[in-house]
């Protein structure tokens, strides 16, 4: 019986697919950061396998297209177990487009649809709101809730467009409380903002563009609202009775609390208003139910940065 070698690629070869991938796993949904604390995580799997007896092996397929970069995609160790013991499934095909598809995001990502404002994976530069809303203009339909979490890191003005008053990002992944006497289960809401008057803050939860808004029909005038959307509710309402809860114990001893927790409002980002409420049906039930909630305010991702442009109109 034949023995075949194991190829592994260079570590020339791994690190410029490590580079170009932005140190992210590829694989569609896939939030993970494969870059933590200068310490590598990441996998590099290949598409069609080198040796017979690997997944997607292709007997046609030349050795210096199978030796190439463009064989190989960068993932999670999870998710590269699940492509090579299902590749029934996750295909060659299926592969090479997801690859494309990736690498597609970052090279967007990285221009910015402008070779003058660069969003960078890397880059901790803060962002303007005209940065900002270049990136809204390429990427409106980024199913990546960490990447709207940068997003609005980088570019904390984004989101203070919503308030009525001068409000100033107070922190993201907060923790609210919650905790068990095991110290687990902590509750961690996305963003806190605080009046620049008051000190007194509101809590932001945010999905993404994509995250549906409405529901199944219900009878012939009305529509139900999403479980991802309610879900969402519900969340940060937890969150904010945690919060007002440990309020005091999440100040420091003996000092004045940072921030006022005074019935705090709560804001809940989610969905493309403009283009899922697509018939008056939906439309109507969509705002009947936002209006009549008590302390949440829902608010569209177009929504929101349609207000950025209005004061990016107005600046000019």
């Amino acid at each position: 019986m034949k023995l075949e070698i194991r190829h592994v690629p260079s570590q020339r070869l791994r690190k410029s697919i490590a580079e170009s991938n932005a140190y992210k796993c590829a694989f569609p949904g896939c939030t993970q950061e494969l870059l933590i604390d200068e310490a590598f995580i990441g996998e590099i799997a290949s598409i069609e396998a080198l040796n017979s007896n690997g997944p997607r092996y292709n007997a046609k397929t030349d050795n210096s297209v199978l030796n190439s970069e463009e064989n190989y995609l960068l993932l999670c160790p999870n998710h590269h177990r699940i492509i090579d013991r299902q590749p029934e499934i996750y295909t060659a095909e299926w592969l090479k487009k997801a690859r494309a598809d990736h690498l597609g995001k970052i090279k967007s990502i990285l221009n910015g649809g402008n070779s003058a404002q660069k969003f960078s994976l890397a880059s901790q530069i803060e962002l303007s709101l005209s940065d900002a809303m270049q990136v809204w203009k390429g990427e409106n339909d980024n199913n990546v809730e960490e990447f709207w979490q940068e997003l609005f890191d980088r570019c904390p003005s984004v989101i203070s467009q919503m308030f009525p008053r001068s409000m100033i990002k107070y922190g993201s992944k907060c923790y609210v409380g919650g905790k068990s006497i095991q110290n687990t289960h902590g509750n961690l809401v996305d963003f806190v903002y605080a009046s620049t008057s008051t000190n007194n803050i509101v809590l932001v939860e945010i999905k993404t563009p994509t995250t549906a808004l409405i529901g199944k029909k219900y009878r012939q005038n009305s529509y139900s609202m999403s479980d991802e959307l309610s879900g969402s509710i519900v969340q940060v309402l937890n969150y904010r009775d945690s919060l007002i809860k440990e309020y005091y114990s999440l100040s420091r001893p003996g000092q004045e609390a940072p921030f006022s927790a005074f019935s705090p409002k709560c804001v809940v980002i989610s969905g493309n208003v403009s283009l899922e409420l697509d018939t008056p049906i939906k439309l109507k039930s969509f705002e009947l139910f936002r209006s009549a909630l008590a302390g949440v305010d829902v608010v569209g991702y177009d929504e929101l940065f349609e207000k950025v442009q209005c004061v990016l109109d107005v600046a000019k």
